[in-house]
C-alpha cells in the first residue's frame, strides 16, 4: 500500500530503474505543483475544498501532458482560475496576473486550452459576484450595504435586458456601481471607478449608453426601487443590427430617390438648352455664313481644326487694317500734292499709291532667299499632277488612311 503523496517510494537500481525514475519525477512534479497551489489559493483566500479541486485539475493536465512546453506558474494558474469559474467564486483573471506579474492575455490562453482538453464547461460568472468586493474598494462607507443592494438591482436589471450577454462582468458591475453611487449622492468620478473594476474608460461608457437605452433608465429613483418592470428589453447587439438595417434601407431610398431626380434634372437641362438654342439671336452680316449650320461648321472645325480657324479670321482682320493703312497713305499723299500744286491745269489726275518698296524697304526676291530651284520644281510637279491623274481616270490612294478618306 502507498500513500497518495507517493513517499516511501525509494528508486531501485536495476532493470525497471528508468521507468521508476519517471514515476518519481512525476511525483515531484505532482508535489511541486500542489505546494503552489496552495501558495496561491492561499492568496487568493480560497478554501480547502477549492485547492483539491485545483489539484485535482493540475492532475489531469500533467497525466495529458499539457504541462510540456509551458511554464508551472501558467498552468497552476489556470487551474485555480478554472476552480473560481466552476465554483463560482468572486475572483477574476486579473487577479491572478497581479499575483504573478504576468500578461492577463497569455493566462487567458492557457485557461482556454485547459478547459478545452480537460472537456470542462466553465460557466461564465454572474457579476453581481464582485459587487461587495468592489463597493468595498470604493469606501462608501457606512452606506456600503445601500449602495451595494442599489448597484446588485441594477445589474439584476441589465440582466434582464440581456446587457450581460458577451460581456465583461467588470464592466457591468463598474457601470452599476457608478449609477448607484449618484443615487446615493456619492460623487464617484469614472477614473476612479476605473481604477478599482479595471476595464477602459470607453468600455464603461458603452454599458452606460446601453443601459441609457433600456426602458428602466427612464424611471426615476423612486419608481425604480418600487416598480420592477416585467417586459424585458432586447440585446444591444440586436438593436444595433436593427439599426443598421434601417440605415442601408434609408441609405438605398435616398439613391433611389436621388436616381430619379437626377433623371428630372437632366431631362430639364435638355428642354432648357433646346429652347436657348431657338431663342439665340441670329447672326447677321459677315458672320452669317458661320452661323448658318451648325453641323456645317462641327465638320469645318474638325476637318481644319479650330487652329486653322483663329487664323482665317486673323488673316481677314489683318487684311481688313492693312487696306484702312493704305486709304489713309493715299489720302494724306493726295493732300500733299495738291498743296504743293503739282495739279497745275486744275485737272486732278490718277495717283497711283505709294510702292511697297518706299514703305517697308527693299523687298526680298527668290534669287537673295536661294529658293528659285524649289519654285521651279514646285511649278513643275504642278505641272504633271494633272496629266497623271488624267490618264486613267483614277485618284492615287496609295499611302493614305480609312480615317483621311472618310474625311
Amino acid at each position: 500500500f502507498f500513500p497518495l503523496t507517493g513517499a516511501g517510494k525509494t528508486p531501485t537500481l536495476g532493470g525497471g530503474f528508468h521507468a521508476n525514475l519517471g514515476k518519481e519525477s512525476r511525483a515531484q512534479t505532482l508535489q511541486n505543483g500542489k505546494r503552489q497551489i496552495h501558495h496561491l489559493g492561499n492568496q487568493l483566500q480560497l478554501n480547502q475544498h477549492c485547492l483539491d479541486t485545483a489539484f485535482n485539475f493540475f492532475k489531469m493536465a500533467v497525466s495529458k501532458h499539457l504541462t510540456r512546453g509551458r511554464k508551472m506558474t501558467h498552468v497552476i494558474a489556470a487551474c485555480l482560475y478554472l476552480v473560481c469559474r466552476t465554483e463560482g467564486t468572486p475572483h477574476m483573471l486579473l487577479d491572478l496576473s497581479d499575483l504573478l506579474q504576468v500578461n492577463v492575455y497569455v493566462l487567458g490562453k492557457t485557461f482556454l486550452l485547459l478547459a478545452r482538453e480537460l472537456c470542462i464547461n466553465a460557466p461564465a460568472i454572474d457579476p453581481c459576484l464582485y459587487i461587495p468586493r468592489f463597493a468595498h474598494m470604493l469606501e462608501f462607507g457606512d452606506k456600503n450595504h445601500e449602495v451595494s443592494m442599489t448597484a446588485l438591482r441594477l445589474l439584476q436589471r441589465m440582466k434582464r435586458d440581456w446587457m450581460h450577454t458577451g460581456r465583461r462582468p467588470s464592466g457591468l458591475c463598474g457601470a452599476a456601481l457608478l449609477v448607484a453611487a449618484r443615487m446615493h449622492d456619492f460623487r464617484r468620478t469614472v477614473k476612479e471607478v476605473i481604477r478599482v473594476v479595471k476595464v477602459c474608460e470607453s468600455t464603461l461608457r458603452k454599458r452606460l449608453t446601453e443601459f441609457e437605452d433600456t426602458p428602466t433608465s427612464q424611471l426615476t429613483i423612486d419608481e425604480f426601487m418600487k416598480i420592477d418592470l416585467e417586459e424585458e428589453c432586447d440585446p444591444p447587439s440586436f438593436t444595433a443590427g436593427q439599426k443598421k438595417l434601417k440605415i442601408q434601407q434609408l441609405e438605398k431610398a435616398l439613391s433611389k430617390k436621388l436616381e430619379d431626380f437626377e433623371g428630372e434634372i437632366s431631362s430639364y437641362q435638355d428642354e432648357i438648352e433646346i429652347e436657348l438654342e431657338n431663342s439665340r439671336p441670329k447672326a447677321k452680316g459677315v458672320f452669317a455664313n458661320f452661323t448658318k449650320d451648325d453641323s456645317i461648321e462641327d465638320n469645318a472645325s474638325s476637318i481644319l481644326g479650330e487652329e486653322e480657324a483663329e487664323d482665317e479670321e486673323l488673316e481677314a482682320a489683318a487684311n481688313h487694317l492693312n487696306k484702312d493703312f493704305y486709304d489713309e497713305l493715299n489720302e494724306k499723299d493726295r493732300v500733299k500734292r495738291s498743296e504743293d500744286g503739282e495739279c497745275r491745269n486744275g485737272n486732278e489726275t490718277l495717283v497711283r499709291p505709294p510702292a511697297l518698296e518706299s514703305l517697308l524697304g527693299p523687298l526680298p526676291t527668290a534669287a537673295s532667299l536661294g529658293i528659285t530651284e524649289s519654285i521651279k520644281e514646285c511649278i513643275s510637279t504642278k505641272d504633271q499632277e494633272p496629266g497623271e491623274n488624267t490618264g486613267d481616270g483614277e485618284l492615287d490612294l496609295s499611302g493614305i488612311d480609312d480615317s483621311e478618306i472618310d474625311r
